[in-house]
């Protein structure tokens, strides 16, 4: 029903002559989500049930997401978050997993992982963090927290929270 308003919505401000929507239909179409289904359709063709299952959850996730922002709102970015969040949670699991001796749930986490990782960006490497770190407490002094904020601006979902902080500490001290 909500998707179907959305898309009444988006033909009205068509028709009313509302600049840039088509950009933003075609900005829509092409983010990780749409790739995400794509490869699931094509999983369920080949008849992998496993990587089907956790590509279909994946997209529940960023469509939980979208639904908790304003219409049109979920950008890229947030994709990413929500794919880095889903990773920690799967890692926290497995370890949780091996914990307690479960082997067989240890290895489908590792399937799991493997899956999620695939879809987010290549991380930065140390060398190229630090040099964004430098360039950054260069601008905005010895806060550590304005530092932070803007280093994972530039970063944009290229770098885990805990090794910028890593990072931003060792300069700082």
């Amino acid at each position: 029903m909500l998707s179907r308003l959305l898309a009444v919505t988006k033909k009205r401000k068509l028709f009313c002559g509302e600049k840039n929507v088509a950009k933003k239909q075609k900005i829509q179409e092409n983010m990780w989500r749409d790739q995400i289904k794509k490869e699931a359709v094509d999983a369920l063709k080949s008849g992998d049930s496993k990587k089907v299952e956790v590509l279909r959850f994946l997209v529940s996730l960023i469509d939980k997401k979208e639904m908790q922002l304003p219409p049109d709102a979920l950008t890229e970015a947030e994709e990413i978050n929500v794919l880095r969040k889903e990773l920690r949670n799967k890692e926290e699991a497995r370890s949780m997993f091996e914990k307690a001796g479960r082997d067989d749930l240890v290895k489908e986490q590792d399937y799991e992982i493997e899956i999620v990782k695939s879809y987010l960006p290549k991380e930065l490497g140390e060398e190229e963090l630090k040099k964004i770190v430098e360039e950054v407490i260069l601008e905005k002094g010895n806060n550590f927290g304005a530092i932070m904020g803007e280093t994972m601006k530039r970063a944009a979902g290229k770098a885990n929270g805990d090794q910028v902080s890593k990072i931003v500490k060792e300069l700082l001290a």
